[in-house]
């Protein structure tokens, strides 16, 4: 080993505490970085693997009930590569077990499993149908597992108004179905709603729906125009009830999917960067002090025939060696992060095989960029070290020339202790230094802001979404649109305390060139048990003319209130009218278009029709009123607004525990590192000084307030700004992660705040506690003797 190897070596044990606190930011850094970037791939290559494998379709249409025949026709339009044709029905079922009513979805299958199928079926457990044998169903994991039921047991079925029991004799997985939610729906329920695949032949004789469908699937060839098929579709089943057809980018599921990947892709950027800009900072200023500390230790190298470059790269040493092993914990923390990560994914989302992948260029990239990060913080402080001749750097650094300041002022001077006016002077002479330090701990308390702020943001949705927007019990959806006269035969119900009809309309919305698959929900008012409300609480009035639409349907259409939007029926008649944009409501959930029920029955051209209600009950008498819609025909499905509450709570709280537990920890490692290298570079460059006034007869106390009052000042002055930035971090993010499904608001709670005071303060006085040892420790006689 070498002289310049055993120099560096003896001094990064000397300099250990400040090395290891560089090492633990790098790390943190470089395994968000790989955990992220490792679960973004896996996500993308296990859902890319499980739609390759179950042929996921390309296309899809709803319609109400077409010919088979025209399966032919499709099949013949170009750029259509394969076709399949379902039968799909929403029933009531009587859960084993479960009080309240549940909804299935049926779909059609073929009895025999030979020819390939699109959107296939992977068997879990248990095993397919058998021919002719009707009442055989495969139901879907989640809920066979939510709901305690595993394959050989039964379950009853409202069926066209029947009652029928099924035989479960598989579990069953679809790329259909990776995001597992109820039509209506935006959070999963999975005890109340589950999906069916059952023969194609059991669902004809069931429906009356032989040789006939209402469910189209289809991909395309390479290089096919999507847009030129849809149009084709919806001009051949214009008659035949369509909805309308749609790609896979409308299509719930892989919209909920493909957002989660977009989501992470933001954090892989967004946190690795913070970490490694602190790095950078740390590396610099514990490097800048290294140097101007061996400034005649460079000299001596020099005259010795060190050549530049060997001493440049012995004080780059400094910087790359923390640097290689933060880079290589971070890399194992960030594989057992990223495994973590996606076992929490495995039981949100339901993949085949949800396999996690770590790649080479993760390690790589992790590697490039901590490299990075240690260059930009040494380069200026290896390039003084190399610039120095030995000459002058015998000579000790010239003091700085220091004049009278805003404190030095008699009046003020007699007001201010004097460890105060210490502290306060130092600052002032030196304020890039204390600016970049309260910038760096500031970013810790951002972090923390940010990290809680979704909690915020999900009070925030559940409050409006499950409290003042929806104050309804039940849900109750048709099978059919029925007449008014009809559908109020649920509020004679015994325990149905208050009712509300809404009438919901598939249309096309068009303005100008732009084009909209929508549909317009007709509410009878805007003050009952469905409310306007937007995301931040505030309440909209319904108008009795125009249309309302959410603010993010109307930026996608480019219109805004006074507009004139085209309209276009999907179904009845297929009437085109105009309707004038009466204004636009920021919700937080999904693409919605509202309209007063009698405008909305106006424009239809009918004399009225509801497709759902919202229900009152009374809790006293939910047990009999369960029971009487588990044997009502004519429901399509029902929704519970405290299941659907309690689902979500469950579905978020492991998630949202685990992403806040290892930022608040990175957090902490972050103020850690940057409180503590300062209160360590200040004593380094301190100690004579505070050495002299000890022996001048200050204090240990006295002399630890004016190293440690620094520190503190510090800290107080990054806590605001740390509130600011993590407003601003969090306003980003809240941007960065919405979508059409959904829209994160921008709402923080005052237990966030304090939550990061509290975390920021706790860890700024362990850090000062581990400084003050050592200035206690300090040897009064081998400080003095030592040269400035």
């Amino acid at each position: 080993m070498n002289l310049l190897r055993k120099k560096l070596l003896r001094e990064l044990l000397h300099l250990k505490g400040q090395m290891l606190a560089v090492a633990a930011v790098v790390a943190c850094g470089i395994s968000v970085f790989v955990s992220m970037s490792s679960v973004k791939y896996s996500l993308e290559a296990s859902r890319e693997q499980y739609y390759g494998k179950y042929r996921f379709a390309d296309l899809f249409l709803q319609v109400k009930r077409a010919p088979e025949y025209y399966r032919e026709s499709v099949s013949r339009i170009p750029g259509v590569a394969s076709v399949s044709s379902r039968i799909v029905a929403d029933v009531t079922l009587d859960v084993p077990g479960l009080e309240e009513p549940a909804t299935g979805r049926l779909i059609s299958i073929p009895e025999h499993r030979a020819a390939p199928v699109l959107n296939d079926l992977f068997i879990k457990s248990g095993r397919y149908i058998e021919p002719g044998k009707p009442e055989e169903v495969i139901a879907s994991k989640p809920f066979l597992e939510a709901n305690g039921l595993a394959p050989g047991d039964r379950i009853s079925a409202v069926i066209n108004g029947r009652k029928k029991e099924l035989l479960i004799v598989g579990m069953g997985l679809s790329p259909e179905y990776i995001y597992e939610v109820q039509p209506g729906a935006f959070f999963p329920d999975k005890r109340r709603f589950g999906v069916f695949w059952m023969s194609r032949s059991a669902l004809e004789s069931a429906l009356d729906m032989s040789g006939a469908f209402n469910d189209l699937s289809l991909t395309l060839a390479h290089g096919a125009s999507e847009k030129d098929v849809i149009m084709q579709l919806d001009h051949l089943f214009r008659h035949y009830g369509s909805l309308g057809a749609y790609g896979r980018s409308e299509q719930l599921s892989d919209r909920f999917i493909v957002d989660e990947i977009k989501q992470v892709g933001i954090q892989i950027t967004f946190l690795p960067a913070v970490f490694l800009a602190v790095a950078v900072f740390l590396l610099n200023i514990v490097l800048r002090r290294i140097v101007a500390t061996q400034r005649d230790q460079i000299a001596v190298l020099k005259a010795m025939g060190f050549s530049n470059e060997e001493v440049g790269l012995h004080y780059l040493g400094f910087a790359m060696v923390p640097t290689v092993f933060g880079a290589v914990a971070g890399t194992i923390l960030g594989v057992w992060l990223g495994r973590g990560l996606m076992n929490i994914y495995a039981d949100f989302y339901n993949f085949a095989e949800l396999v996690y992948f770590f790649r080479i260029e993760d390690i790589a990239i992790s590697v490039l960029l901590s490299f990075a990060a240690a260059l930009v913080g040494a380069i200026g402080a290896v390039r003084s070290a190399v610039r120095l001749p030995p000459a002058e750097a015998m000579r000790p650094d010239s003091p700085l020339i220091y004049k009278p300041g805003f404190l030095d002022r008699p009046f003020l001077q007699k007001k201010i202790p004097v460890p105060a006016r210490i502290i306060l002077r130092n600052l002032e002479r030196r304020p890039w230094k204390a600016a970049l330090s309260v910038l760096m701990i500031s970013l810790a308390v951002a972090i923390l802001i940010a990290g809680r702020y979704t909690y915020d943001a999900v009070d925030r949705m559940i409050l409006v979404e499950f409290n003042e927007k929806h104050r309804e019990d039940v849900t109750v959806v048709f099978n059919d649109p029925m007449p008014p006269s009809a559908a109020y035969n649920l509020a004679s119900l015994d325990g149905v305390l208050e009712h509300e009809y809404y009438r919901e309309e598939a249309v096309r919305m068009r303005y100008g060139h732009r084009i909209r698959r929508q549909s317009i929900k007709g509410l009878q008012s805007a003050e009952g048990l469905q409310r306007l409300v937007d995301k931040n609480n505030r309440q909209i009035s319904l108008p009795s003319e125009g249309i309302i639409l959410t603010s993010t349907l109307a930026d996608i259409l480019g219109v805004k209130q006074g507009d004139m939007l085209q309209i276009e029926f999907l179904q009845g008649r297929q009437l085109h009218r105009q309707v004038e944009v009466a204004g636009t409501i920021d919700e937080i959930l999904g693409l919605s278009a509202y309209m007063h029920i009698r405008e909305l029955d106006r424009l239809a051209g009918d004399g009225g029709a509801l497709n759902a209600a919202y229900l009152r009950i009374d809790r006293s008498r939910a047990q009999e009123l369960y029971s009487d819609f588990k044997k009502m025909p004519g429901i399509g499905s029902i929704m519970m607004l405290k299941a659907l509450k309690e689902s979500f709570d469950e579905l978020i709280a492991e998630s949202m525990t685990t992403s806040t537990l290892i930022l608040t920890t990175f957090a902490c490692v972050l103020a850690f590192a940057v409180v503590y290298n300062g209160a360590r570079i200040s004593l380094s460059e301190r100690a004579r000084e505070l050495t002299s006034l000890r022996v001048l007869g200050m204090t240990r106390g006295e002399i630890s307030f004016v190293l440690l009052g620094e520190q503190a000042l510090l800290t107080f002055f990054a806590l605001p700004l740390g509130f600011l930035v993590g407003i601003a971090l969090s306003a980003m993010l809240a941007v960065g992660l919405s979508s059409e499904l959904y829209r994160l608001p921008l709402v923080f709670s005052l237990y966030n705040f304090l939550f990061a005071f509290t975390v920021v303060v706790i860890v700024s006085a362990i850090s000062a506690f581990a400084v003050r040892r050592r200035l206690v420790g300090l040897d009064l006689v081998e400080v003095l003797k030592t040269r400035e």
